[in-house]
């Protein structure tokens, strides 16, 4: 029988390519996001290429929206195997001038949302007693810390805390957990940061000034795809191999060298 996952954030970017290459594996897919019309949008694209998918709005932060989800996907897939925590949010800020509203709403988000969603997808998986996976998103901010981008950081800090703590609680069950740290991708994610060219050009000057990648190789980015192959590679390895840790980042670009008669 295929396997079943759930996916947050499953509306744009790294979510829509994530649950596009799982259904492309066979895979049952449950995809859940706040945007209604781009969710159902997503799940036409997915029908479209065979995959046997269900959407449903999903809140990650509020937890009778978790509990709506997980309820009506599991009637019409079954429990989940494969959890993907998928959905983040970030809005980068100086520390001081960030609004409370927001700092609530990034961890809410990115760390009580997360452990929303594993939490009730385990309760299924734990009480059917077969294998799983459970994949958390975090970021290269959580090595890196980007200055201006604090919370977000933080946040993703705290979710591989989370992820290492929840390895050793399920210890023995069969059910692995995954730790997806993600360099610079282009996806929909900051599409709701300042795109004024000026103060991105600014950004990217500051970053340099710490050495931080996303400084030093501007516009070198991995595609949303990327980041799905590397999902699949890892979760399809044979039981009793587990990968812990894998991050993923851009290769430079190639480019002609000298000392190499000019060749790349």
């Amino acid at each position: 029988m295929s396997r079943m996952a759930v996916v947050s954030g499953a509306s744009s970017g790294i979510g829509v390519a994530i649950a596009r290459e799982l259904v492309k594996q066979g895979t049952r897919v449950a995809i859940g996001a706040r945007r209604r019309d781009r969710l159902e949008g997503v799940a036409a694209e997915l029908r479209g290429l065979g995959g046997e998918v269900f959407a449903h709005l999903l809140d990650v932060a509020d937890a009778a929206s978790v509990e709506a989800f997980f309820a009506a996907s599991e009637r019409a897939l079954g429990a989940a195997d494969l959890v993907v925590n998928n959905a983040a949010h970030s809005l980068p800020h100086a520390l001081h001038e960030y609004p409370p509203e927001l700092l609530r709403s990034e961890f809410a988000t990115n760390v009580l949302g997360a452990t929303l969603f594993t939490r009730r997808a385990l309760g299924a998986l734990l009480a059917a007693g077969t294998p799983g996976d459970v994949v958390f998103l975090t970021s290269d901010a959580v090595r890196h810390p980007r200055p201006g981008q604090l919370a977000y950081g933080a946040s993703k800090a705290a979710l591989e805390n989370l992820a290492d703590g929840l390895a050793l609680e399920l210890e023995g069950t069969g059910v692995r957990v995954l730790k997806l740290r993600v360099g610079p991708t282009w996806s929909e994610f900051g599409a709701s940061w300042p795109q004024d060219m000026a103060e991105m050009g600014r950004r990217m000057q500051y970053w340099r000034e710490f050495g931080l990648r996303d400084g030093r190789l501007p516009g070198v980015m991995l595609s949303a795809e990327n980041v799905a192959q590397a999902l699949v590679w890892a979760i399809s390895q044979p039981p009793g191999v587990w990968i812990d840790t894998l991050e993923i980042q851009p290769g430079a670009p190639l480019r002609a060298h000298p000392e190499r008669g000019g060749k790349p």
